[in-house]
């Protein structure tokens, strides 16, 4: 606690500290204003008058300046005999002395040397776009900070084409980012990688996103690089042109509404057969599952003895009115969210120095109660120029995460989603349950609740069962360059990512969870430590070996060094209630470890060969020495090779068409066995979850898999017998790393002088032989072996189009991006001798897309009417695999996403659309809500109906009879016979007739459970991502005060959200791997502001 509250601490000393620079610092500088003269005027281009905002004015040799508005004005005060030096990127520089005039108006003329643009590439190479033969993706980091998220990741959906950002609504939670259909990707910052998530990193440090798709513009860095990288280029010191700047920024963002939230009934209370019978114990005890589910009387007022009815003399309690009190439980339950975000930056530029400080709080209150989550950053880069041929940089960044309670979602009774809109019923209230300790409660060992089935009280969870987060997270590098001469570069590089986690859990007594019946407590610490350092050392060459060739080269090497270490121990049960150590467990304690060490030597170059600007070569190489890979096969070499040339610098193009370039690439790049995330320490070992609770947290890793060695697992004493289990799959000495092999083709075009923009991108990467594990014979000693068993074939298209339909003089500006993506995956080859291989429960054959489902579907004619048996429920085909039926894909057809931007003047609009196309997903709280009867469907149309018939025969004559006739036909001669895919295939011996035997609603539902294909809904789904409305302070207000700028934004995010069905959040599963989702917190809406003031 002590550690916790010195870093609660932490942010408030340091914002002090920087607020008293401030005033120092104000104070030195204001000599300077000393007789000045008043100087404002309007900035725009000389070409078409229009407006130029965001132009650098700086008094020549001193740290006085501003910047133009949105409208290109501008104030500021010179001193007698003083220059103005007029900067913008793109445009060319003006040094102008006012001399005596109070007016200065300056038109900028267009740099055609510097409207090259410039992308950055794999290591941090910076090439000149035209030059580049694979597809990049940019996105500045202005354009995120406003409409802030927890994890600065997530501001990236929809707006880079082929990449999708799974936002998940839970604290903590790990964004999953799919590109190209691909899971694991690289992050680079500052051209380092680095070993750890995104949670470490201030958005209001972020320069640039830079996205390389795939292998092609990521093999420089080796397998890490296989599924292409995210490039995060952060704020310098040597950006801010005045020499000196303070920038403040907040935020805060409020989590209200609900936009996905499972759709269920209040129209019947819990029970079972129509009757609700209230007890002390268990419900339904002895049963194998006593959950209390919503079968039991409908809602009508009459008289039910409940939880809080009054006990009579009899010692029963009384009859009190039935009704669905509890009907917004789960709204009134949860709380507003809110993430509140203030950041302070200091920025230096000086003759041979720059420097940058940052440092950021952040703040998130979850919208579960009693759940909270604070993170602290500090960033610093800086460098010195020793002379104009040396130079020396670095940047460090610290981030410190901490929590005393996250919550915990996952399917059972620790899930709010579970309690209150699965399996809970409206007969009780909420707020009735705040004192969770009360009679027949016993403080600090019994909890209070209406119902003590599966369920627990809700505030008795928030507030005791505890899971604390504590983590603390450094990189760096430190970098020296060296000039040799105008043509010839060195440069020596070293990097470190370290970071260590703490996470705690705290059961208390009387808890109900899965697989703890006893009821005791438990508590479990899981410990991570992780440390990685890259070092490089790099020669540039540029230089023209003739009039008409360039060739621009790199060569370099690296050493990379990995450890890991992590530790997991739990308790067996608790001696005494309440006492939260590891020390207090009634049975011996739960113990388990896990390290792993890596070394990868590397060697690779870089080399563009460019013809008169015209035709470009590229090609890059990278051998890797991997200490995981078995003999023989250690070291790879990823070739890389890719050409663009601009066809519209010597073919006459339309003058509509302003600028074609076409480029091609091809890249080989083979995995390490290893694995990009790591949960807990057990499981490495081979070990099941221990006391079968919680969800399982993974962390950053890209450490080795062991996936290819002979190990022990240590198994848990057997008759006070320690015990150990030898591997079941045997380990293959000649095993290789899976590859990918990877073509691209593309065509970037600018039309209409440049207005609109139009990138095409084609891809096709082949993946594999991936490892697979083959049966053997048991015999042997082992049940499996490891081979290289699968290649898979994916094809993709993305497209990006942008542009500018308005642009007027008078400041009104228009500018659209659109993105489109789509891929496909088949499988290619299997292993020799095999025509088929058993994946995800199916046998896939050649030509089989990877994403097919395949699962139990209902039995029916040739009509396609549902068959039913004789006791009038749906027939259902044998069980095995051979007879699942396919169900559709997984994967959406295609993903998009559409961004608008409208300014006038000092006002600005923003908002954003996207969504995916296609598609199929399992709906779980759809599917459990027939098991539980709390399901919307069951009281609406044929099923409504049948079940109100049932009900009134209850509530009349105390017999329930069934209402329900399934649409379709029943089966009155013949035994049908299945073939493969669960298909009847002896039709002409059966006989049919439709259905008409009714069967209680409950008996039919639990038939469509247990099929589960009936709830598999469709992916798609269309948001409104994004609203920013804002307001930039004109420079004329601001005068020559010491504040440079200031703009206000209102923000909204997560704001509409149309689907087929609402009761998940399809936004959160962008992967065509989750077919089968787990429960998640219903999403939110965001409603924000944010403030930024620059001195």
């Amino acid at each position: 606690m002590k550690t916790i509250s010195i870093v609660n601490d932490c942010p408030k000393r340091a914002i002090q500290i920087c607020c008293v620079l401030f005033v120092v610092i104000l104070c030195s500088v204001m000599p300077l204003y000393a007789q000045t003269l008043q100087v404002k005027g309007r900035v725009v281009q000389a070409s078409d008058k229009q407006s130029v905002p965001g132009v650098s004015i700086l008094v020549k040799g001193t740290n006085v300046g501003t910047l133009s508005d949105a409208d290109g004005r501008y104030e500021l005060g010179v001193p007698a005999g003083g220059v103005l030096v007029f900067s913008s990127v793109g445009f060319s520089t003006q040094e102008i002395a006012p001399g005596s005039r109070t007016e200065l108006n300056v038109e900028f003329s267009e740099d055609s040397k510097a409207l090259s643009e410039v992308v950055v590439t794999a290591l941090g190479i910076k090439k000149e776009s035209r030059t580049v033969g694979y597809t990049t993706q940019d996105v500045a980091g202005s354009e995120l900070v406003k409409a802030r998220e927890s994890n600065p990741i997530n501001s990236l959906t929809g707006k880079i084409a082929g990449l999708t950002v799974g936002i998940s609504s839970e604290m903590l939670a790990r964004p999953q980012l799919v590109l190209r259909g691909n899971t694991d990707v690289l992050f680079v910052v500052d051209g380092v990688p680095i070993n750890s998530d995104t949670w470490n990193i201030s958005p209001d440090d972020i320069e640039t996103y830079t996205v390389l798709k795939g292998p092609n513009a990521a093999a420089l860095y080796g397998f890490r690089g296989q599924n292409g990288a995210i490039l995060i280029t952060t704020k310098k010191g040597s950006k801010d042109k005045r020499g000196f700047s303070i920038e403040l920024n907040s935020s805060t963002m409020l989590d209200k509404g609900f936009v996905a939230l499972p759709q269920v009934q209040n129209e019947y209370g819990a029970g079972s057969n129509y009757k609700y019978k209230f007890g002390d114990g268990p419900y339904d005890e002895g049963g194998t599952d006593r959950r209390p589910n919503v079968w039991g009387p409908r809602f009508e007022g009459q008289g039910v003895a409940q939880y809080d009815s009054p006990i009579g003399a009899d010692g029963k309690r009384t009859l009190t009115p039935w009704i669905a009190r509890g009907a917004n439980n789960f709204q009134n339950f949860m709380q507003t969210g809110v993430l509140t975000n203030n950041n302070i930056a200091i920025s230096s530029s000086g003759e041979k120095s720059d420097m940058r400080m940052s440092l950021s709080h952040t703040f998130q209150k979850g919208t579960s109660p009693n759940t909270q989550l604070q993170s602290v950053n500090f960033n610093l880069s800086a460098g010195y120029d020793f002379s104009s041929k040396i130079r020396l940089e670095g940047n460090i960044n610290f981030n410190r995460q901490f929590t005393p309670n996250f919550p915990d979602v996952s399917y059972g009774p620790n899930s709010y989603t579970y309690m209150f809109m699965v399996y809970g019923s409206a007969h009780w209230d909420q707020a009735d349950m705040r004192d969770y300790y009360k009679t027949p409660g016993k403080p600090g060992v019994q909890q209070y609740f209406q119902e003590y089935g599966r369920n627990n009280n809700p505030y008795f969870m928030a507030h005791e069962w505890l899971r604390g987060h504590y983590k603390n997270d450094v990189y760096g590098f430190a970098k020296l360059n060296y000039k040799v001469n105008d043509f010839i570069s060195l440069s020596a590089r070293t990097q470190i990512t370290t970071w260590n986690l703490l996470r705690t859990e705290k059961l208390p007594t009387s808890m109900i969870i899965y697989g703890r019946d006893l009821k005791q407590g438990d508590y479990r610490e899981d410990r991570r430590n992780l440390f990685e350092n890259n070092t490089d050392v790099l020669a540039t060459l540029n230089k023209n070996i003739t009039p008409d060739i360039n060739v621009s080269a790199v060569v370099g090497g690296n050493i990379r060094s990995f450890n890991y270490n992590s530790s997991y121990a739990s308790t067996d049960y608790l001696i005494v209630p309440g006492v939260y150590n590891l020390s207090n467990s009634k049975n011996p304690k739960l113990a388990y470890n896990f390290q792993s060490d890596m070394s990868v030597l590397s060697a690779y170059y870089s080399a563009d060969f460019s013809y008169k600007n015209l035709l470009t070569l590229s090609t890059t190489g990278r051998v890797d020495k991997l200490s995981t890979l078995p003999k023989g096969n250690k070291s790879y070499f990823y070739p890389s090779v890719s050409a663009s040339t601009v066809v519209s610098d010597y073919i006459n193009m339309p003058q509509v068409i302003s600028f074609a370039k076409l480029r091609a690439s091809y890249a080989n790049v083979k995995g390490g066995l290893t694995n990009s995330t790591i949960g807990a320490a057990y499981l490495p070992s081979g070990q099941a979850r221990p006391l079968e609770y919680g969800s399982e947290y993974y962390t950053s890793y890209d450490g080795p898999s062991y996936a290819n060695q002979n190990t022990y697992t240590i198994k848990n004493l057997y008759n006070n017998t320690p015990s150990a289990d030898y591997t079941g799959n045997l380990a293959n000495s000649s095993l290789h790393a899976y590859s990918v092999e990877s073509y691209e083709a593309g065509i970037d075009m600018k039309f209409l002088r440049n207005r609109l923009s139009l990138d095409v991108t084609y891809f096709q990467n082949d993946n594999g032989p991936r490892i697979f594990q083959l049966g053997v014979d048991p015999a042997t000693g082992h049940t499996s072996r490891n081979i290289n068993g699968l290649v898979t074939r994916k094809k993709g298209l993305e497209i990006s189009l942008s542009g500018t339909p308005i642009k007027t003089a008078n400041g009104l500006n228009w500018t659209v991006m659109a993105n489109y993506s789509s891929y496909q995956e088949r499988i290619k080859e299997i292993y020799e001798g095999a025509n088929q291989i058993l994946l995800k429960d199916h046998y896939y054959q050649i030509g089989d897309r990877l994403d097919e489902i395949y699962a139990y579907q209902l039995v029916r004619d040739r009509e396609g009417n549902v068959i039913h048996n004789s006791g009038g429920l749906p027939l259902t085909s044998p069980t095995g695999t051979t007879y699942k039926q396919f169900a559709g894909h997984s994967n959406s057809k295609f993903v998009w996403g559409i961004n608008n931007r409208f300014s006038y003047k000092a006002l600005s609009l923003s908002f954003q659309f996207d969504g995916r196309v296609g598609g199929k997903i399992l709906d779980e709280v759809w599917k459990d809500g027939y098991q539980s009867g709390r399901g919307a469907d069951l009281t609406k149309g044929a099923f409504g109906e049948a079940r109100m018939k049932e009900w009134e025969g209850v509530k009349t004559s105390n017999v329930l009879t069934g209402a329900y006739v399934g649409q379709g036909v029943m089966l009155t001669g013949g035994s049908p016979a299945f073939g493969e895919n669960g298909q009847i295939t002896n039709y002409d011996e059966l006989e049919f007739a439709p259905n008409t035997k009714a069967v209680r609603v409950q008996s039919y539902a639990l038939e469509l459970y247990n099929l589960s294909t009936p709830f598999y809904i469709s992916r798609s789904y269309l948001k409104l991502r994004e609203v920013v409305i804002g307001y930039s302070i004109p420079a004329r207000i601001l005068g020559n005060s010491f504040v440079k700028g200031a703009s206000v934004s209102l923000i909204g995010r997560n704001l509409l959200y149309f689907a087929a069905r609402k009761d998940i959040d399809l936004d959160q599963y962008p992967s065509a791997d989750i077919v089968n989702p787990p429960l998640q917190s219903p999403s939110t809406r965001k409603f924000g502001i944010n403030l930024n003031v620059t001195f």
